[in-house]
């Protein structure tokens, strides 16, 4: 029987580039995202690149109130039984909180906390009974601190990197084999995520830390398959999140203010 991931937002950024790791492992994949014409594109790209490339698509909003459990559904229609969730799919915005649309702030707490929370609650329930599986939570390094300007969307964060590590320890304390890898990956510069929050003159995305989708997701699978927990992806993030501690605490402010400033 096939191994078997299922990634929100695989067909772009991150999830995309990992799902590459997970095929050449022999991995069948299954995509949940938004969009269907990119989808069908990525598929087409690794199917080619890929020759015993299987990979299954649902078109899906998961901003809507229902959708994690309309996927588990698709899933269990089909009796694929899921090895590794990858709670990818996020969005952002940016700028000053009383002048983003109300809404589309609501929207990405939909996204970011409540559908990444009721994916983990739906998939562990089977996971616990076979005690097997891994849990992938995309977070960011935003959650390690207030970050002004991304203060919504760096507290949806804060929350998965708290909720993770917390379920986590709870797995441990049952001396569960099953795993939750919390991930937090630096401003990635090659990110469809710029456009879609409005983001692109934002200095961060070239700053102290940036990194690559490439190399966040070579850091996701080393983590995965060397059975961690937590995972700091990229060089430079790894440095700065080691000496985080070191840095007063204006210091700190006065980078963050500006890696969240626009370019000229």
């Amino acid at each position: 029987m096939s191994k078997t991931v299922l990634i929100t937002g695989g067909s772009s950024g991150i999830g995309f580039t990992l799902s590459k790791y997970f095929l050449k492992d022999g991995f069948r994949v299954l995509w949940v995202s938004l969009l269907s014409d990119e989808l069908e594109s990525s598929k087409q790209k690794l199917t080619t690149e890929f020759a015993s490339a299987e990979i299954h698509t649902l078109t899906k909003d998961l901003c809507q109130e229902n959708a994690a459990q309309e996927v588990i559904n698709w899933v269990n229609e089909h009796n694929w039984p899921i090895d590794v969730l990858v709670n990818n799919a996020g969005f952002g915005t940016f700028g000053y909180i009383q002048k983003i649309d109300m809404e589309r702030e609501l929207s990405m707490i939909q996204l970011n906390v409540v559908n990444l929370y009721k994916m983990t609650r739906l998939f562990l329930e089977s996971m616990l009974e076979k005690n097997h599986g891994t849990i992938i939570n995309i977070s960011s390094n935003s959650s390690f601190q207030p970050t002004p300007k991304l203060t919504t969307y760096a507290s949806t964060k804060a929350f998965v990197s708290h909720f993770s590590q917390g379920l986590q320890w709870e797995l441990e304390q049952q001396k569960s084999a099953v795993r939750v890898m919390t991930v937090c990956p630096a401003a990635i510069s090659d990110t469809p995520f710029k456009k879609s929050g409005n983001m692109e003159n934002v200095k961060t995305f070239k700053g102290l830390a940036s990194t690559t989708s490439e190399e966040v997701a070579c850091d996701i699978w080393r983590g995965f398959q060397n059975g961690k927990t937590f995972v700091v992806t990229g060089r430079r993030m790894r440095l700065l999140y080691a000496i985080r501690g070191l840095v007063p605490k204006a210091i700190t402010q006065f980078i963050i203010r500006k890696e969240t400033s626009e370019n000229d």
